[in-house]
Formats: C-alpha cells, structure tokens, sequence
C-alpha cells in the first residue's frame, strides 16, 4: 500500500473510491496537471464524479503533503506529487516548457532567514519565469548558459 493511503488512513480520513482513484491519477500523471485535468481523468473511470469532490480531495491531499499545489502560469493552479527531493520551476512564458532545479540552489535563502533571521523555514516554492533556449532560438536570442535542467512536461 502506497504511503498516501496509510496516511489518510492514520489522519482519520476514509479511503473512498472517489479519493482512490484522485490519488492514483496524480500518482500515475508523473506529471503537473491542473483539477480539471484531473477531473477529465477520474470521469474516464467515474464519470458522474462532482468537480467539488475533485477539489476538496486536492485540497486534502495538499493539506497532508502528499500533493504540492504551484503556480506555474498566470493564475493557474498546478497540482503534482510531492516530489522528493524538493524541486521548483521555470516556466517559459512564450511557450509553456517547465523545467525543474533543486533546492540545493536556495541554500543561501535557507542560511539567511533559518541561521541569521531564526526563522524556521518549512517550505520554500520557487517559480521563475522567463524564455526557454529553444523560444530564444526561434526569436534570434542566444541563450547566455545551459538550463540547470531540460523542460518536461
């Protein structure tokens, strides 16, 4: 049994058909998807299932960390697996790529506020934007060094 199930089970929350196949989705998708796209793959299985549900159980399942919730664009809300380890974004603004960097990148922001501001840092979720090498490519721009990390999907 996957550790999303016992944990559901261990904080007290029923494990629904419903809140099943949501979680297999996500797990499954290997990939950011918004809850509608969400919605579109649970009604392949269940088709009657309410958009709320869908919803409340992202809501859930970002509430006990099993699942992140970003912005990757705009103000489109992206859903994904907690991935370990931690990742953020960068997103090209021309046309939609998304790449991932480490958090080992922020380690100066964890030093500053965790040792000389005694804050205790629990997330940190970075989206940077901007345009991709093959976007700069196609626009006549040199990219000025290579992407800590190609685009995905």
């Amino acid at each position: 049994m996957h550790h999303a199930r016992a944990t559901l089970r261990e904080q007290g929350y029923r494990l629904t058909p419903q809140r099943n196949l949501i979680w297999e989705v996500m797990r499954d998708a290997g990939r950011h998807m918004t809850a509608e796209e969400v919605a579109a793959e649970v009604r392949r299985t269940l088709p009657d299932v309410n958009v709320s549900t869908i919803y409340r159980t992202l809501d859930l399942l970002v509430s006990l960390d099993l699942v992140v919730e970003t912005h990757l664009e705009g103000s489109a809300c992206y859903y994904e697996v907690s991935p370990e380890p931690t990742h953020h974004h960068f997103v090209c603004t021309q046309c939609g790529a998304v790449g991932h960097f480490g958090d080992e990148l922020l380690a100066p922001v964890h030093e500053e506020l965790g040792v000389r501001r005694a804050f205790a840092v629990s997330q940190i979720q970075v989206t940077a934007l901007g345009v991709c090498r093959d976007c700069q490519a196609v626009a006549g721009v040199a990219a000025d060094a290579p992407a800590p990390d190609g685009p995905s999907a």
